[in-house]
């Protein structure tokens, strides 16, 4: 029986449907958690029975209290060398006590925050010079001022760039782009402050590698002891920043207590406290809602089927489950490379590849795995993607359609044998493929759904699922027989990741964004000038150009958008996820 849905960007999402079996004896165990004795007002339980601050409201102060699954490590874990990445919500805690030049949009996209505006070509903060550097033109908003009430200038944000330049520091990137190729920062008065690129750099203007850092504190610690400074309770217990709430309290392993920052200058945030929780167990996370001992949940925590249960068992009381559209999409990475490929004349055909992706049923995909709630991709345009509107139009269909499918086999060249299965006129070569995945239940049973449409049209599919430890393996990655079904961050196939310059080799220990081996003169030449062209509508015709060469030629196949839960108690307004981060507009939450 299908899910019937009603599911818009940012809505909501209802479901009249059978409660799946094995999601609702998941649900169990929650449910008996939040049944359990609860801790007094004020409070509640982790896992390990320790009380801490919990969410419920009293007469006072107008308060708000968050969960997470994991603690970050720092407030600028790059500069510590911190790994996590979003794992357990990590990334929800920055954006509340800290703001960036720019800011993502929900609706995709990012909007000026610290800074005036962004730099554009159009009003001369941003020039292209004769020798192929550039200058970008930072010009910041007036009155900011950090937690500790000093001036937020243009000279923070140089010393920011010194620091998080250093090759002394043991830095990781902070949030993709090119910081790499700036090559001066200065300031040259209190609200001005230009970037001199070493070359062009066309997300130039998104402030990565400039994330501030407060000058005053810092600087006189670095001079002295870099190594010290990475270790500054300025980075984390004593943190200082200049975002809409400052940290009044961080209870390491179990909390953090954040109040307003009355002095800030995008208005007044509505909460006079607000609580972070770190809840390692999902289900203890879930029953603290559950139990309205927190206010909500944030991800990436609370799986999908969960997410729909809890949905159930709040129905008609007001409480929300909203479910929003991730930056990942479910995909098949393909083999290209004639040597590692299997079958050769399979993979390596256009046609033939365009014959397996219209023989996936990607509908009965996302009722089946996501209970429709995920958006069907055809590209890898989101439907909440700024660029979507405009190359809509240029992006090639291909609806599931077996006659389809068949009929394209048969013009490649394949014949059903004896057996059913497919075999290469030509070549004797028989379609035999395989289908790798990381294991699990969930990527298995994806696998079975593509296996199925497969085998109808004469494909004869096996299974390879991976264990965590093989997943990681670049090599195995990279020269395996067949599709590999994945989900990775970072999904833009205008950045380069299909590039014949990036494909993953020996001689480069395997490394690269192109682990297939996809060559094509025509992307190369697409991905190279949209690296160099700053002007928004000449970069529209390459990416449709890009669109369609990319699809045509079945470059990649999407599935389905990520599903991102959010569980809010009645009342909570504002939260929404914008690129894995729900917080970046944390002072406009309020509760009504």
């Amino acid at each position: 029986m299908r899910a019937k849905r009603v599911v818009e960007r940012g809505h909501h999402v209802k479901f009249r449907r059978p409660a799946p079996v094995l999601a609702y004896l998941g649900i169990v165990a929650i449910l008996l958690a939040a049944c359990t004795p609860q801790a007094a007002p004020g409070q509640s339980s982790t896992p390990s029975g320790e009380r801490t601050v919990g969410a419920t409201q009293s007469a006072g102060p107008k308060s708000l209290t968050i969960g997470i699954q994991r603690e970050p490590a720092a407030f600028e874990p790059e500069l510590i060398g911190a790994t996590g990445g979003a794992a357990g919500g990590q990334l929800q805690v920055r954006p509340i006590a800290e703001d960036y030049l720019v800011a993502p949009l929900a609706q995709g996209g990012t909007e000026a925050r610290l800074a005036l505006q962004k730099p554009s070509v159009t009003d001369g903060t941003w020039v292209v010079n004769a020798d192929g550097t550039m200058d970008v033109t930072w010009k910041l908003r007036p009155n900011i001022l950090w937690h500790d009430g000093a001036p937020f200038t243009s000279a923070d944000l140089a010393f920011a760039f010194e620091v998080r330049q250093d090759p002394q520091l043991a830095r990781i990137s902070s949030g993709g782009g090119r910081p790499e190729l700036m090559q001066s920062a200065t300031a040259t008065d209190p609200q001005t402050l230009v970037v001199h690129w070493k070359q062009i750099y066309v997300l130039a203007n998104e402030g990565d590698g400039l994330e501030p850092l407060p000058r005053h504190l810092l600087e006189d610690i670095y001079r002295q002891d870099k190594e010290a400074m990475t270790q500054s309770r300025y980075l984390t217990t004593d943190y200082v920043g200049e975002g809409a709430y400052k940290l009044v309290h961080w209870e390491q392993g179990s909390h953090m207590e954040f109040a307003r920052n009355e002095s800030y200058y995008l208005g007044r945030p509505s909460f006079d406290r607000l609580f972070l929780r770190f809840v390692p167990d999902v289900n203890t996370l879930v029953a603290n809602i559950l139990s309205e001992t927190v206010d909500v949940v944030l991800p990436p925590t609370v799986d999908l089927d969960t997410a729909l249960e809890v949905q159930r068992r709040w129905e008609g009381t007001g409480n929300q489950v909203r479910i929003d559209v991730g930056a990942e999409m479910k995909q098949l990475e393909l083999q290209f490379r004639p040597e590692y490929a299997k079958p050769a004349v399979g993979w390596t055909s256009r046609t033939a590849r365009q014959a397996l992706y219209q023989a996936i049923d990607k509908q009965t995909f996302v009722e089946v795995m996501t209970h429709g709630a995920a958006p069907i991709a055809d590209s890898w345009y989101a439907p909440n993607d700024p660029v979507r509107k405009d190359v809509e139009a240029y992006i090639p269909p291909f609806p599931y359609d077996v006659n389809r499918a068949q009929q394209l086999l048969a013009q490649d060249g394949w014949v059903r044998g004896a057996d059913g299965i497919l075999v290469h006129q030509p070549r004797a070569e028989r379609f035999e493929v395989e289908i790798t995945f990381q294991q699990g239940t969930g990527p298995e049973k994806e696998a079975s759904i593509i296996a199925d449409g497969w085998k109808a049209i004469g494909v004869q599919t096996s299974l390879n699922g991976l264990s965590t430890q093989a997943i990681n393996d670049r090599e195995l990655l990279s020269t395996r027989s067949g599709p590999y079904i994945t989900m990775p961050p970072g999904i833009n196939f205008y950045d380069r990741r299909l590039h014949s310059s990036v494909i993953a080799r020996p001689e480069t220990r395997w490394t690269g964004t192109n682990r297939g081996g996809y060559n094509n003169p025509k992307v190369d030449e697409l991905l190279d000038r949209l690296a160099i062209t700053i002007d928004p509508t000449a970069r529209i015709g390459l990416h449709r150009e890009l669109l369609q060469e990319q699809m045509t030629d079945i470059a990649v196949m999407p599935i389905h958008w990520a599903t991102v839960p959010i569980l809010m108690l009645q009342g909570i307004t504002g939260p929404q996820t914008t690129y894995n981060n729900a917080t970046s507009y944390v002072w406009t939450w309020d509760r009504r």
